[in-house]
């Protein structure tokens, strides 16, 4: 018997849709991918119901650092600046050049400790060239702080307000000062600029007893304001580091106590100082020898000075002419007088100490063809010793008594590099 192929159709079709019904359950991405409906959608919020659902952002809400966020954002403006300005002042101190700014109506200046550690007679400059005498009537050298009272100042000069609000991060913030204020009287070409002068930044980071700002604040800026965009002092400038934009200002919290309770500046303050020479006797028997020296500078009247020599060159002239000398330190105390102030400061130092030295003997044996060099016992000797020194650049003298065959004059070119690394 034979069949025809429509015989049974409907078993096999009924399966084939059954097949179908089956991939379109399991699968529903296919029929979606082919433009099917895919699995349903979660309905769409409207816009201002998802807005009212959000969290709020992350930051300071109005009136809770909106203010500082505002003064990070919006610069001051020439005219705000220029009569800021008014209230900053020039201070020259023997070989130093400083700023410092207004903070009273009676004339008060603050500034940074170390413009003032020397003792010299203040010279302070206003912006419309008077030069004025200051004194220093507080201290306080761990905070790197002083106040100088300028009586003629009280009513003629503007004060600058210190501010009370602590700062933040990011805040913008103004150098008001003189950096490398020296050479402005020194090139033509910089007529009208470094004095007088701002910079800008911002508050970098703020740590308990500093401030670090990326303004630029360099020699000359020591002891001027740091101000923020209403003209308020935030700090006073004190010191940087090596690098680009690391600069630090003692805050106004630390000057708010200088200024309720001044503390007036020990009469044995001063500094501490590091330097190099080279020393160069007459002598014939004494070798050149090179000078590392530290001294103790008190109020620029009294220098203590210990220095340490090193040369390689006694042994030989030992064996040239059968003996060699050099000096190995000196411990002196001297008087200082200072003349002038500024690039016209000259100082003179005059006193007296112990010298070291030591030396080689040497003899020929004629026999044996050989040489014998021996070292000498160290010898201490006084001696008397003269400075004169301007810019960092000295030239002493010193002077031994014949003694254990030491004879002479010895003349010392020294520098006084890195100088000051401590100011109490």
């Amino acid at each position: 018997m034979s069949t025809s192929s429509s015989a049974a159709p409907w078993p096999r079709r009924s399966f084939g849709l059954l097949l179908c019904a089956l991939w379109a359950l399991v699968a529903p991405g296919a029929s979606a991918a082919e433009g099917e409906p895919g699995p349903p959608q979660a309905p769409v919020a409207d816009p201002a119901e998802a807005s009212a659902a959000a969290p709020p952002p992350v930051g300071p809400a109005p009136g809770a650092g909106g203010d500082a966020d505002l003064r990070a954002a919006s610069p001051a403006g020439p005219d705000a600046i220029d009569a800021w300005l008014n209230s900053v002042v020039l201070l020259i101190s023997g070989p130093g050049w400083c700023s410092g700014v207004v903070i009273d109506a009676a004339g008060t200046v603050a500034t940074a400790y170390h413009c003032v550690s020397s003792g010299h007679r203040l010279v302070v400059r206003t912006r419309d060239g008077e030069e004025l005498r200051g004194r220093a009537i507080a201290a306080e050298p761990r905070e790197d702080l002083a106040l100088v009272s300028v009586p003629e100042l009280a009513g003629r000069v503007p004060p600058l307000p210190l501010r009370s609000a602590p700062l933040r991060r990011g805040e913008r913030v103004y150098g008001l000062g003189h950096p490398f204020a020296p050479s402005a009287d020194r090139s033509a070409a910089f007529e009208g600029m470094l004095l007088w002068s701002v910079s800008e930044g911002i508050v970098s980071a703020v740590g308990p007893r500093l401030v670090q700002t990326d303004a630029a604040l360099n020699p000359g800026n020591s002891g001027g304001p740091v101000v923020d965009r209403e003209g308020q002092v935030v700090g006073i400038t004190s010191r940087k580091l090596g690098g680009d934009n690391i600069a630090f200002f003692v805050p106004t919290a630390q000057l708010d106590a200088v200024v309720a309770e001044p503390r007036r500046p020990s009469p044995f303050g001063g500094t501490l100082e590091l330097g190099l020479g080279l020393a160069a006797p007459f002598a014939a028997d004494t070798a050149t020898s090179t000078t590392g020296r530290i001294g103790v500078v008190l109020r620029d009247r009294v220098v203590v000075n210990g220095e340490l020599r090193w040369s390689s060159g006694a042994r030989g002239l030992a064996l040239e002419q059968g003996v060699g000398r050099s000096m190995l330190g000196a411990a002196t105390v001297s008087l200082r007088q200072g003349f002038g102030h500024g690039l016209a400061y000259v100082s003179v130092d005059l006193g007296g100490g112990l010298y070291a030295f030591d030396g080689w003997q040497a003899t020929f044996d004629a026999t044996r063809g050989t040489w014998t060099v021996l070292p000498e016992a160290p010898l201490l000797t006084p001696g008397a010793t003269a400075r004169l020194s301007a810019a960092g650049v000295g030239l002493r003298g010193a002077w031994t008594p014949s003694r254990g065959g030491v004879d002479g004059v010895v003349l010392i070119v020294d520098l006084t590099w890195p100088g000051p690394i401590l100011h109490f």
